[in-house]
């Protein structure tokens, strides 16, 4: 085999070596966190939360996982609660009194350059009481409530308590909860529920695309000195 032959095998080896190693770290990386977030609970539309003492119970017509539900004092909190394309709720506090809720949609959003959205519908049956809180504390920001698709008023059927809870009454039908707040009011724009690879999924896109160039060039070099030689 010729010099030049050799070199070009050497070359193309090394590349096909380089492009397995950055290829199976990428996706060690993924699976590692998959494996992590594999401990959280599946929540589907067949899951039912019963509230026996309220007479109420809650369902969910979305996909989602939680890392844990607990039922006291009549009221379901849902732990690091997360629904396909959503950012993650850290606390959900629910309860149902003569009345069965489903939620039906969860948003957390930027809303506009200065503030950002959040929104829950569900649907309800039976003209009981509903209560909700997002664990975002006394700075809650602008509460708004739609009822079959009519902004209601506060007092006029809904109530808002010193601690940002929710109080619904007599509503049937589908109802809608928005909170208006200004920037960073959602704890800072923090992501670190977010999986490794889609927070970083830029930097690791742009190291292969680097360790690949590289690998090009040295060759591309290499054969173009060998032309020389």
């Amino acid at each position: 085999m010729t010099k030049r032959g050799f070199g070009a095998i050497k070359i193309n080896s090394m590349l096909t070596k380089t492009i397995a190693i950055v290829i199976l770290v990428f996706f060690s990386i993924s699976a590692c966190h998959n494996t992590v977030a594999q401990t959280d609970t599946p929540l589907t539309p067949e899951n039912k939360f019963s509230i026996p003492q309220y007479n109420g119970a809650i369902s969910f017509a979305i996909n989602g996982t939680y890392s844990k539900a607990t039922l006291e004092n009549a009221t379901w909190t849902f732990e690091n609660l997360r629904f396909y394309n959503s950012a993650p709720l850290e606390s959900l506090k629910v309860s149902a009194e003569n009345s069965a809720i489903t939620i039906v949609s969860y948003q957390n959003s930027n809303f506009s350059s200065s503030n950002r959205i959040l929104r829950l519908s569900y649907t309800v049956e039976g003209q009981g009481k509903q209560t909700f809180n997002f664990g975002l504390g006394s700075k809650a920001g602008e509460w708004s409530v739609i009822l079959n698709d009519v902004f209601m008023g506060e007092g006029d059927g809904w109530n808002l308590s010193p601690d940002a809870t929710l109080t619904i009454n007599g509503a049937t039908g589908n109802v809608s909860l928005l909170c208006f707040k200004f920037p960073d009011s959602f704890g800072g724009g923090n992501n670190s529920d977010v999986p490794f690879y889609l927070q970083h999924s830029v930097a690791i896109a742009t190291a292969i695309i680097v360790a690949i160039t590289v690998i090009v060039t040295i060759a591309i070099r290499a054969r173009h000195k060998e032309h020389k030689d």
